[in-house]
């Protein structure tokens, strides 16, 4: 009878039955082994898969701050070779203005000795620098944003080797030197070869260099469109008539034609140069020349008044390349009033302008490499010594004369960069392309436009009328209207400019 008695009591705590015998508390200690061995078996499973979940998430949030730290690294990176780019170009800039002006006053020197020929041939080597100083600069500037950790681009190499091929076509009759075309393109071929990590974006190409304020030509524009940035239009009178009249692309003013450049300046960190047949200044500029001679090379002053009547090859500044710093003074420009620029350094002509673009590869699911642009300008400083002991601009007296020495960056819009970048590939392909006067869309409309185009996808928006009428309805809100300023150096809100970096 005992025997049967325990065979059942296993069986029942097997089952998880509880048979009271000897009270509550023997039942209690009789049933407590086996329900707690489940109860065990299920906590286990749960915590299982609740550590799963945690090390899931854990590896998500770990994947993103790698992502996210690659990102803002390669960006400062980027921005570093950028920087580095523009300010070993504008150096070279600087060094060749230099060296153009120290050989216009030995021309003068020549010219007093009644050498002509020597004359000639200095006259020579100041047109061969001003192609040979900038494509140096521009191979200097590949030099310093590799060494930042930049590799080649393949697609700024390929544009840049493009464009050295279309160089051997050029006019002959237009050479600056004899053979000037095929020595150009050939050293472009050469820095093309070795690959591009940086590319020059203030390229103005002889045949196609579109300027003005066209607002098909003006980054800002599409800017507006895709963040809706209605104080765009109306900060400026004229562009908020626009909006509020237009009906459809037929009422676009024509576009410009491309700008037309001096064939005596390379394309790339051009130096706004142009040679005039008389010296500029007269007998004043005589004696200007003459203590900067003595400066150089102490002597007897050997440059006479008779080479002011005497035919030569003066390399002077372009007028309309070398003008008054105009922007760093507009009202519309986000630099403070304490930070104007100085009398001496009031000027525009030459600089130099770097874009670098890297790809970011994302490690988290689902998500594409991000490609990371920056951009930055550089431009040679410096001023001359008046007789009266005052600092004036380099370009005071027209003639090239030595007086550059530094190089500071500048915001890339105060910089001869057209609006995008020369070496914005897409922006370049949608303007020269897309907004062809005769196939783009001023002559057709939306139904030639590309869908995978960022740019074409904010004009098929602005041709949409109920698009259009949102803008114009926000600012029918004076609440809206009023607070739109042009700059605002405080906090708040403000239209100001997206572009003033």
């Amino acid at each position: 009878m005992r025997t049967a008695g325990r065979q059942q009591n296993t069986a029942a705590r097997r089952n998880g039955v509880c048979q009271r015998r000897g009270g509550l508390s023997s039942a209690s200690r009789f049933c407590r082994g086996p329900v707690r061995r489940r109860r065990g078996a299920g906590d286990g499973g749960q915590v299982m898969i609740f550590l799963l979940m945690v090390i899931l998430f854990l590896s998500i949030v770990l994947i993103w701050k790698f992502d996210l730290h690659n990102a803002v690294h390669l960006k400062m990176r980027a921005q570093n070779a950028a920087d580095a780019a523009a300010l070993a170009a504008a150096r070279w800039q600087g060094i060749t203005l230099n060296l153009i002006g120290d050989l216009n006053i030995m021309q003068a020197a020549a010219l007093s000795a009644a050498d002509n020929d020597l004359a000639a041939r200095i006259a020579e080597i100041q047109a061969r620098l001003c192609f040979a100083g900038p494509i140096i600069g521009l191979l200097a500037s590949q030099q310093a944003a590799k060494n930042n950790g930049i590799y080649v681009n393949p697609a700024f190499s390929e544009r840049l080797a493009g464009h050295a091929g279309q160089t051997f076509a050029y006019p002959v009759d237009e050479e600056p030197y004899p053979d000037c075309w095929r020595e150009y393109g050939e050293m472009l071929m050469s820095i093309a070869s070795a690959g591009v990590a940086a590319g020059p974006d203030n390229t103005c190409l002889y045949n196609l260099n579109y300027s003005g304020d066209h607002p098909l030509l003006n980054m800002n524009f599409y800017d507006a469109i895709a963040g809706q940035l209605w104080c765009w239009f109306w900060i400026d009178p004229a562009r908020y008539s626009f909006l509020r009249d237009y009906k459809d692309f037929t009422d676009w003013e024509p576009l410009p034609p491309p700008e037309e450049i001096r064939p005596e300046n390379s394309e790339v960190f051009g130096l706004g140069l142009q040679t005039f047949p008389s010296l500029p200044g007269g007998e004043p500029m005589v004696a200007i020349m003459n203590t900067l001679r003595a400066q150089r090379s102490p002597g007897p002053q050997v440059i006479s008044n008779e080479i002011v009547s005497a035919e030569a090859r003066w390399f002077v500044y372009q007028p309309e390349k070398w003008s008054d710093w105009t922007i760093m003074k507009d009202s519309s420009f986000p630099v403070f009033p304490e930070k104007q620029v100085k009398p001496q350094y009031d000027y525009t002509g030459a600089d130099a302008v770097a874009r670098v673009e890297a790809v970011a590869e994302r490690h988290m699911p689902g998500k594409a490499d991000r490609t990371i642009s920056c951009t930055a300008a550089a431009k040679p400083f410096g001023c001359l010594i008046s007789a009266a002991g005052e600092k004036i601009r380099p370009d005071a007296y027209g003639l090239v004369l030595p007086a550059f020495h530094d190089v500071r960056l500048i915001p890339v819009d105060a910089s001869s960069s057209p609006s995008g970048g020369a070496y914005d590939l897409q922006w370049r392909e949608h303007i020269e392309i897309h907004l062809a006067p005769e196939n783009g869309y001023p002559a057709h409309g939306i139904e030639v436009l590309d869908a995978d185009c960022w740019y074409c996808q904010q004009l098929i928006a602005w041709e949409n009328a109920a698009f259009r009428q949102t803008g114009i309805d926000w600012l029918s809100d004076t609440n809206n209207s009023n607070s739109c300023e042009i700059y605002s150096p405080g906090p708040g809100p403000g239209g100001g400019t997206r572009r003033g970096h």
